[in-house]
């Protein structure tokens, strides 16, 4: 399968091309290659494509940052830049669109309520705002034009090799790189979806985020609890740096 991989430079792209390469042919872009906030771009990178990842997103900050130019460059990106890949892989005759989405979009749901697997989004903050509007154009394009959509909305991946996160607490949510790039792979090659919005985190003995559509829709179940190799767990909303 030839898959498009947007955002392929980004925290999250890296692993995710070195581990997909080695089953599909990877077409990997990023700036300043490509920027998706250019349909021109995106529909000549699109040529022969099977199927896209779409990870890109506004880069250089995270947390809840709200600063008026950044926001700005937030939905650019983050909603512009989805219709953009969206018309781009409808043009294309795409077979797959995995579209990242954040679990930022059900952050409204404060501990201890569990949250359902597609629960209705309860955003906090700009950056949440605007991954739930690229939501809602996934479900537009499934719906009124017929592609095959998966939304994953993801807690923060961690590397297992990085020393950095054995040094301080981390959020009972996060999910190991190992775990997040099987949920992808499997996210290409799931059968049958039409439109399916799918919540991925860790497992760990302080979860409040079902899985159970994850295992139902795209056969994924985690492997690695982090409390069990030698993490320590902190508040959901520990600081991340």
């Amino acid at each position: 399968m030839r898959v498009l991989i947007t955002g392929a430079a980004g925290y999250v792209g890296r692993p995710l091309v070195a581990a997909l390469q080695r089953d599909h042919d990877i077409v990997p872009v990023d700036l300043p290659a490509l920027d998706v906030t250019r349909l021109d771009q995106l529909e000549t990178a699109m040529h022969g494509v099977d199927a896209v990842v779409h990870l890109a997103v506004a880069s250089g900050r995270e947390g809840d940052v709200e600063d008026d130019k950044f926001n700005q460059l937030r939905f650019d990106v983050n909603v512009k830049g989805t219709w953009n890949v969206l018309e781009a892989a409808r043009r294309a005759k795409v077979k797959r669109v995995v579209h990242t989405s954040s679990l930022m979009v059900v952050w409204g749901y404060a501990p201890p309520a569990w949250v359902e697997a597609d629960a209705p989004p309860k955003p906090v903050g700009t950056y949440a705002l605007n991954k739930q509007l690229a939501e809602v154009l996934c479900e537009h394009y499934a719906h009124q034009h017929g592609l095959s959509i998966v939304a994953l909305r993801i807690s923060k991946p961690i590397d297992l090799n990085d020393p950095h996160w054995k040094a301080r607490p981390v959020r009972p949510q996060w999910i190991a790189f190992d775990d997040l790039v099987e949920a992808y792979r499997l996210a290409l090659i799931a059968p049958q979806i039409d439109f399916e919005i799918v919540t991925l985190v860790g497992e760990s003995s302080r979860r409040r985020w079902d899985l159970a559509k994850a295992e139902r829709v795209l056969g994924y179940r985690p492997h690695i609890r982090l409390e069990d190799i030698g993490y320590t767990l902190g508040s959901e909303r520990e600081p991340v740096d």
